[in-house]
């Protein structure tokens, strides 16, 4: 029987699984990464840093799992939005401008008043464009590293670049270019008029635009015989984290509603047809990695990094003893705010530590402790973290819900279903909604990028079995279907 192997390029770290065709899993690896912010509001990451990371990773799952020569297909996913700038030799000119950048605002504005007043730009791309998006930081660079933008080559999404060093090819998927500005995402192709109308020369964008599912490439004997996996087999287009992630916690209807906690917070939905929000609210509009559906998504940029931030600031000391006695001080600092009543005393966070996206689309806005007295300490501190972000993630669903958009269900995915304040979870976004919280959500994103491999749909039912409390499944190369009165699943 043969085994996938999944690959998310987070940004925290890049994650590798296998999988056998039954969908257990055989072996995992992990590297973290590390974020690089030169500037306030800038945050970078180096290229090189992933392709080491996911080497690394990718060895771990193959000696752990012991069968790396049966792997019959890799699937990819990554974080979104970042922008790997790629000279003629294909060797990255400086660092990735990450998601988490907010330097580009000031284009993002210009790029949107171009379609006043009609905001026409939402019938082309979805979306306002948001300093984060590709067109918003091309412009950039232009304007400010002249010399450096006449080198340009390429530009690839982190995933992209990973895939390029694994197969040689140049390619991208729908939904991770739906967060450009240049995408049509009514056709899922690239719009000659916004190139045209920005001046950016579509020949920096990858020509080859895939579905999610669809192979990209192939394994070269290289990078296979580093890595211990068969040469040749495929490689898929794989797609953005979140869309990705939403296959995995079965978000491929309307009505359900998929949070995830990682650096970020994000709300996730799926819908028919292209999500539109004509309020500059910083809704996202994607392709979804499911074909020929659609996703929406509102995100909130300081979620799990404000956490982290107050592990780095506050338990130091504490994270290095924890991680001698192979331990995880973030379940210290969960236990810590367990012990604080709901609302913290009056202890208010607000977790806008790099600026906010959703709703507020403010590259200014900073992070705040509000209400702090003599009586509060850390267990106050560490649960109005907690709640501060649980608070940002309802205003997407009170967008959501202000659109007239149903929601039947919540399902909780990502490293943050993990942490919980004494005992139990924040439901302050669940408006009386059904939450349902997955077990091992961290490996939601893994599992998919392999599910979406592309390569041998025979082998994607026994992948099928291993999500089998998500009522989704595969019929056909990559076509994910509902079977009639399916019922919702446990979660």
């Amino acid at each position: 029987m043969g085994c996938f192997m999944g690959i998310d390029a987070g940004t925290s770290g890049v994650k590798a699984i296998i999988m056998d065709g039954g969908g257990t899993v055989k072996g995992e690896g992990y590297a973290a990464c590390e974020v690089q912010m030169p500037r306030v509001g800038w945050a970078e990451q180096n290229p090189v840093m992933w392709w080491n990371a996911c080497t690394a990773a990718v060895k771990q799952a193959v000696r752990a799992s012991g069968c790396g020569g049966e792997v019959r297909a890799v699937g990819l996913s990554g974080q979104m939005q970042g922008t790997v700038f790629l000279d003629k030799e294909r060797r990255p000119i400086g660092n990735c401008i990450i998601w988490l950048d907010q330097r580009a605002a000031k284009e993002a504005k210009e790029v949107n008043r171009l379609f006043l007043p009609d905001n026409e730009i939402l019938d082309i791309t979805g979306s306002f464009c948001l300093p984060s998006h590709w067109a918003a930081k091309l412009l950039w660079f232009r304007r400010h590293c002249p010399g450096e933008f006449e080198k340009i080559d390429q530009v690839l999404f982190a995933k992209d670049y990973l895939r390029y060093r694994m197969t040689g090819e140049i390619a991208t998927d729908v939904s991770d270019a739906s967060l450009t500005s240049l995408l049509d995402l009514n056709k899922r192709s690239w719009s000659d008029k916004m190139f045209r109308i920005l001046g950016i020369p579509k020949e920096l964008v990858p020509s080859v635009l895939l579905e999610s599912s669809d192979v990209a490439g192939f394994l070269s004997r290289q990078t296979a015989k580093s890595w211990g996996l068969p040469a040749g087999i495929p490689v898929a287009a794989g797609g953005g984290d979140q869309p990705v992630g939403g296959v995995g916690s079965g978000i491929v209807r309307d009505g359900m509603i998929a949070v995830s906690i990682g650096t970020s917070g994000v709300v996730f939905g799926c819908c028919r047809d292209p999500f539109q929000d004509r309020a500059p609210r910083g809704m996202y509009s994607l392709c979804h990695a499911a074909p020929q559906k659609y996703s929406f998504l509102g995100c909130t940029l300081g979620a799990g990094g404000s956490f982290k931030w107050i592990r780095d600031r506050f338990f130091s000391k504490e994270k290095a003893q924890w991680e001698r006695e192979g331990k995880d001080v973030y379940d210290h600092m969960a236990a810590l705010a367990g012990q604080a009543r709901p609302g913290g005393e009056g202890v208010v966070f607000l977790p806008y530590l790099n600026g906010e996206a959703t709703p507020h689309v403010n590259p200014d806005a900073k992070g705040v402790f509000f209400g702090l007295s003599y009586r509060h300490g850390l267990p106050e501190i560490c649960r109005s973290v907690m709640e501060g972000v649980t608070y940002s993630l309802r205003d997407t669903l009170e967008i959501v819900k202000s659109l007239g958009n149903r929601t039947d269900s919540i399902r909780i995915m990502g490293g943050g279903e993990r942490r919980r304040a004494g005992g139990g979870r924040s439901d302050s976004g669940g408006g009386g909604k059904r939450i349902l919280c997955r077990r091992g959500g961290s490996l939601r994103v893994d599992m998919p990028a392999g599910y979406l491999c592309g390569a041998d749909p025979g082998k994607r039912k026994g992948i099928r079995r291993a999500l089998s409390d998500i009522p989704g499944v595969v019929s056909g190369p990559g076509r994910i279907v509902w079977p009639p009165g399916a019922p919702h699943g446990a979660g």
